[in-house]
């Protein structure tokens, strides 16, 4: 497929996965030889993915950096050997009696959970269209609720796949606050893998955006979680800043 063919394909793709960054981080390098393309390049996948903060990582990193294909190639792998599911994996509550409730089946907390046979778990709706074909790959029973059927099995802990974060603010499914509010003794777990954590002006953008296109998603202020589990460990959400790795491009605060 030409570069620009699968530019276009990219594009319009109708998945935030870390697939689709993947898959990006190896087109940008066929752009990297023409800066102003490259930019182009980038600002088109934005504007058609706002919410993909793994993108917006991506994207930074390339665009400011002085070989950006080596910059490319470096997220990539950053990407493939993101940590965060094993991770979680290992810090879920063991042994654990009560359920563990995950919003929708996204990407890395589904990952976690599947591998914990042993938990409780169930999975509330929350307006994720995909959640049928993702739970067709898990192995053990996990019980599909919906928020009113979630609160009566009372869990301890809700975990929410940020789609992206700020030290401050993080991008989650619409719906979440009153989840949290008609849940208010639940404990709250965020999880940010690789490229999920971006500086304030980065994400600042990203959110515009979001509103622009009135997206289904809203903000949480993060401090509002217990944890945040991340590649590397299981964080209080005030160590959020240390996270942060990739520079403000200028030349992305306007799409």
């Amino acid at each position: 497929m030409l570069p620009f063919e699968r530019l276009r394909a990219l594009a319009r793709s109708g998945s935030d996965d870390t697939s689709l960054v993947v898959e990006a981080a190896e087109c940008l390098t066929d752009f990297a030889h023409d800066t102003t393309q490259l930019l182009t390049v980038c600002r088109r996948l934005l504007a058609y993915h706002p919410a993909c903060g793994p993108l917006w990582w991506l994207c930074t990193r390339v665009v400011a950096a002085a070989d950006p294909a080596d910059a490319a190639r470096d997220a990539r792998r950053r990407l493939e050997s993101d940590r965060t599911s094993a991770r979680l994996t290992s810090v879920l509550p063991f042994p654990h009696d009560d359920p563990i409730a995950v919003l929708g089946w996204p990407e890395l907390a589904g990952g976690a959970l599947a591998d914990r046979p042993d938990l409780d778990v169930i999975a509330v709706r929350a307006g994720d269209s995909r959640i049928a074909a993702r739970m067709r790959r898990v192995e053990h029973g996990v019980r599909v609720v919906d928020a009113t059927e979630m609160g009566a099995l009372a869990p301890t802990h809700l975990l929410v796949e940020v789609a992206a974060a700020s030290p401050a603010t993080a991008l989650v499914p619409e719906g979440m606050a009153d989840l949290l509010w008609a849940l208010s003794d639940i404990e709250l777990w965020l999880v940010a893998g690789v490229g999920r954590v971006l500086p304030q002006r980065l994400f600042d953008v990203l959110e515009a955006e979001v509103t622009r296109q009135e997206l289904p998603f809203e903000s949480l202020d993060t401090d509002r979680a217990a944890k945040v589990a991340g590649p590397d460990a299981l964080d209080p959400p005030d160590r959020l800043s240390a996270r942060i790795d990739c520079p403000v491009a200028p030349e992305l605060l306007r799409l």
